[in-house]
């Protein structure tokens, strides 16, 4: 995916509302991470955290759906 649209969507999950956190956080598992992108998954794994369960279940379930292109 674009660089640009996942640097957007990476900013949406920076938000005070939850609803736009996980709708961004839903579109960044639908991603093919690429290895420069690790700032992606780094962001997911913060998100595991948030104080929220529905926005830290999103960013689990999402981890869970990544496909990182820079393994075989």
């Amino acid at each position: 995916m674009d660089n640009k649209v996942i640097s957007t969507l990476l900013d949406l999950t920076k938000r005070k509302n939850d609803d736009v956190k996980i709708a961004a956080i839903s579109a960044l598992g639908d991603c093919n991470i690429r290895p420069k992108q690790h700032n992606t998954i780094n962001r997911l794994l913060e998100l595991c955290n948030d104080p929220n369960k529905d926005v830290a279940i999103s960013a689990i379930k999402a981890i869970s759906k990544l496909s990182y292109g820079g393994f075989e």
